[in-house]
């Protein structure tokens, strides 16, 4: 095994203790990253708890969702990620989520608007309606071509599905998109006629709101609250 794709099995396993530690995985959910150049991809594997998961529990599977490395099968949702790896060669991380205020807005049929900064980039952002398990390579299909080239899209009744250039950014805007919903909620309890970002002032928001470096400060603050809270201790065998 390089030394490349170890650590990308270590940010995986990071990835999902962090976001279980913050409440946006819970029992269920899964990230994964491709092997760069490949046609091969890391993810969680389904026995292993989101709250302990290990850097031995990451899985090492083909675009069929056949185990190549490890001693578990990933998890039955790995369509969801097989068929977006197909279909966006820009993508290198898949997170899906089980996040509350997101869902809450899906439930009460509210569109998601950038309302906060750092997590402005949200945007049109579509909705699959099938709320079952996503179990087969037809639903996986599915989704991706209703996500296209977008970001996120919201599962009706069940979670969201990210995407993004590495673990390290999935991760972080897996963190501000639920966020951002947060802010939308609360601000509509006070009046539904809410204040959005747009214009110019949306645009230098986003702009200045996603440099590299604030996606490396956005890990780097929930890896040390993580490690503060015992939440990655035995990460490592």
């Amino acid at each position: 095994m390089s030394e490349d794709h170890q650590k990308l099995k270590l940010e995986v396993a990071m990835a999902v203790r962090m976001l279980e530690n913050i409440g946006l995985l819970d029992m269920n959910g899964h990230v994964s990253c491709r092997i760069p150049g490949t046609d091969q991809f890391l993810i969680n594997s389904r026995k292993a708890s989101r709250a302990s998961v290990k850097v031995s529990d990451i899985v090492l599977c083909d675009m069929n969702g056949n185990l190549l490395e490890g001693d578990s099968e990933p998890p039955s949702e790995y369509h969801i990620h097989t068929e977006i790896y197909k279909r966006r060669g820009d993508v290198q991380c898949v997170i899906h989520n089980h996040p509350h205020y997101q869902t809450v807005l899906g439930i009460a049929d509210i569109e998601m608007k950038p309302v906060f900064g750092i997590g402005s980039f949200v945007a049109n952002v579509p909705v699959y309606e099938k709320s079952s398990l996503v179990n087969t390579a037809e639903m996986g299909a599915e989704l991706a071509e209703i996500l296209g080239g977008g970001t996120t899209i919201q599962l009706r009744h069940h979670g969201t599905v990210l995407v993004a250039d590495s673990v390290k950014a999935a991760f972080a805007k897996s963190v501000f998109i639920e966020e951002n919903a947060k802010k939308q909620y609360d601000a509509m309890l006070l009046r539904t006629d809410i204040r959005v970002l747009e214009g110019e002032n949306l645009v230098r928001t986003r702009d200045t709101a996603w440099q590299p470096s604030i996606v490396q400060k956005v890990w780097t603050y929930h890896e040390e609250k993580a490690v503060k809270e015992g939440a990655l201790v035995g990460l490592v065998d």
